[in-house]
């Protein structure tokens, strides 16, 4: 097996922040030079270790902030592991949850839209493997689904915008598989899809691009091979191949949209190459200050930088680089702990890279498993907040739920950056930044949708003033939203089939049936809708949609889409929307979590914004929010 081949605040914290904001005391944050001469280096510190020492496993951020270490290598021959950890990155500590049905080694898995995270094929001691799991994050416990067309490891899979996987080469008992396949999880089976034309085997790499198509790069023979895949058709087209010949090892989608590819060359080296989109043409992305064989890890930093770490060739290594897109050059950083490769890196919410596992020495001599992790920090004792480029990202991450198109970046870039040094511009364009993202088309045709949905389908929550928890939007909105970029060609499109395809979904949901069964007449269904929305609808509205379910001219998801979206609606909810927002954007709970145990805090603002008519910028909510401990220790200090 060589490589050759913190403790939530009290609302009254953010009532005192703005009084003292109110009464004169300003708070400024420190510039970006100040922040990073005060900083100390990046650096690793060791963190709890796993509880089965395992290579080739598989780590998966869910979206409770935990990270999903699943299946892998252990020692010896046949010491596949079925058994799975969750890391908690508040305390630092691995706990065991359910276990795969099928211990494998070299697989894949992908977090789905609906929160569960699928397992595919891999290796299983003695061939490749066919099957596939689902881990369901609430129940901590594993299901079959449908199993690939084809037994596969070392493959890739990527989550395409229509919510299917795409499942792409790898190796079937050492054998090159030059085949594709689709996952369909409202299905739970899987179909095959266009063959690609120099993509195979493992060594390959795949990336979903901006536009929704995904580029795969390498091949088993290691040469410059690249195609692109286009969900809409299911189907492959060759592209220009990368400068670089060499064993593809990783590719990773960069915030201005561009893909950096590294590759392993022949000579003892590895260099990147990047891929543009617009043009489908390649550029040198460097040379790596130090050689990591194979089997390193590649992760975008929030900084919109690249960590690569370890690797193995013979050996296991210990260094680490760094690529900065916006010079175009490669810095070496703090080395790791421990010699690793095989393992795993996640980017944590709070800016950090949990590094897992992996494997130390020459596989055809002697190994040791490791069961070790450890927390890569680039601004250890800063808090990354405090920099333009990072909280312009975590304004798309939070709030539109994907990375910066580079058109969105650089326009909200230089709206802070223009100030220069001047701290009192900066803090303004800080607040009306990230309150725009709430404003923008996109979120209101996505976060706001989701929020209007539920509320017409159901009204408040019982005992609460607003319509859905935290989880549950998480969930919806990211479903609306995925693969959209307003302003991208086909944007419209896009929404409008995630808009059909999410309306059809909620209907069919228990929850719904349970509450509209098949037997309520078109009036009691309409008339209910409406009653919970609060009643938007005008007479004529009511009547139309009544007459229209009735004759079948509108289906029930329609209809509930159309009071959803009634401009009535739209209108009364704002206010209690924007507040709950600042709640899911910032805080990512709800409003009556952690020590608070109602809604005084979320009454208390609706109030003030309701008092300044909206004036979000008057009501200084925002200011409070960004300023707020609870937010700024999601990042650091």
């Amino acid at each position: 097996m060589r490589n050759k081949r913190n403790h939530a605040r009290h609302p009254i914290v953010l009532i005192l922040a703005v009084a003292g904001l109110i009464g004169g005391t300003t708070v400024f944050l420190p510039s970006a030079g100040l922040a990073i001469a005060q900083a100390a280096g990046p650096s690793w510190t060791v963190t709890g270790s796993l509880g089965t020492a395992r290579y080739g496993h598989t780590a998966t951020l869910l979206p409770n902030g935990k990270v999903l270490v699943v299946g892998g290598w252990g020692f010896g021959y046949l010491d596949f592991k079925g058994s799975a950890e969750l890391y908690d990155p508040t305390t630092g500590i691995w706990s065991h949850t359910g276990s795969l049905h099928t211990p494998r080694y070299a697989h894949t898995a992908t977090l789905l839209p609906n929160r569960n995270v699928l397992v595919a094929g891999g290796w299983g001691g003695t061939s490749s493997l066919k099957s596939a799991e689902l881990y369901d994050p609430a129940t901590g416990q594993w299901t079959m689904t449908g199993s690939l067309i084809a037994a596969r490891n070392s493959h890739t899979a990527t989550l395409l915008t229509n919510g299917k996987v795409l499942v792409v080469g790898g190796d079937s008992s050492n054998a090159p598989v030059n085949t594709a396949e689709l996952y369909d999880a409202a299905t739970g089976t899987w179909s095959g899809t266009d063959t690609p034309r120099t993509i195979s085997g493992r060594h390959s790499t795949a990336v979903m691009l901006p536009n929704g198509k995904v580029l795969a790069t390498g091949n088993s023979l290691c040469s410059n091979a690249a195609e692109l895949y286009d969900p809409v058709t299911e189907k492959w087209s060759v592209t220009n191949p990368p400068h670089t010949f060499g064993c593809a090892d990783t590719a990773t989608l960069l915030p201005n949209g561009k893909v950096l590819v590294t590759i392993s060359r022949f000579v003892g080296s590895i260099s990147a190459d990047l891929y543009d989109p617009t043009t489908q043409g390649w550029s040198v992305g460097g040379m790596l200050n130090r050689f990591h064989g194979g089997a390193y890890t590649a992760t975008l930093l929030r900084s919109g930088q690249i960590l690569v770490a370890g690797g193995n060739y013979d050996q296991s290594y210990k260094e680490a680089d760094v690529y900065d897109p916006r010079t175009a050059t490669w810095n070496p950083t703090s080395s790791l702990n421990d010699r690793r490769g095989y393992h795993t890196a996640t980017l944590l919410p709070n800016g950090r890279v949990l590094v897992a596992g992996g494997a130390d020495g020459d596989f055809d001599i002697d190994y040791t498993t490791l069961s070790s992790a450890e927390l890569f920090d680039l601004t250890p004792g800063s808090n990354p907040i405090n920099e333009t480029q990072f909280f312009v990202r975590q304004q798309y991450l939070d709030f539109l739920n994907r990375e910066p198109d580079q058109s969105g970046w650089d326009f909200w870039m230089n709206e802070i950056t223009s100030c220069g040094d001047d701290q009192q511009c900066i803090e303004v364009k800080r607040i009306n930044v990230s309150a725009a993202y709430f404003l923008s088309i996109e979120f209101q045709q996505t976060g706001y949708l989701a929020y209007r949905m539920c509320k017409t389908a159901y009204g408040n929550l019982p005992d609460a003033p607003v319509p859905v928890k935290f989880n549950d939007f998480l969930t919806d909105t990211q479903e609306i939203g995925h693969g959209v970029v307003v302003l991208q060609p086909s944007w419209e499109t896009v929404l409008e089939n995630n808009k059909q395809a999410f309306s059809d979904e909620f209907v069919n949901r228990s929850r719904f049936m349970s509450a509209y069964p098949s037997s309520m007449t078109a009036a009691d269904f309409v008339d209910k809708l409406n009653s919970n929305a609060g009643n938007p609808l005008s007479q004529m509205e009511r009547d139309h949609l009544v007459s229209d379910l009735t004759t079948g001219a509108q289906t029930r998801a329609q209809v509930l889409r159309a009071v959803a979206e009634n401009q009535n609606l739209f209108d009364a909810e704002f206010n209690r929307a924007f507040v709950l927002m600042q709640y899911f954007g910032y805080l990512r709970r709800d409003p009556n979590a952690g020590s608070e145990t109602d809604f005084s805090g979320y009454n208390f603002w609706l109030n003030k914004l309701n008092a300044f008519n909206g004036d979000v910028a008057g009501a200084e909510m925002v200011k409070a929010f960004i300023f707020s401990s609870e937010y700024r220790q999601r990042f650091g200090p």
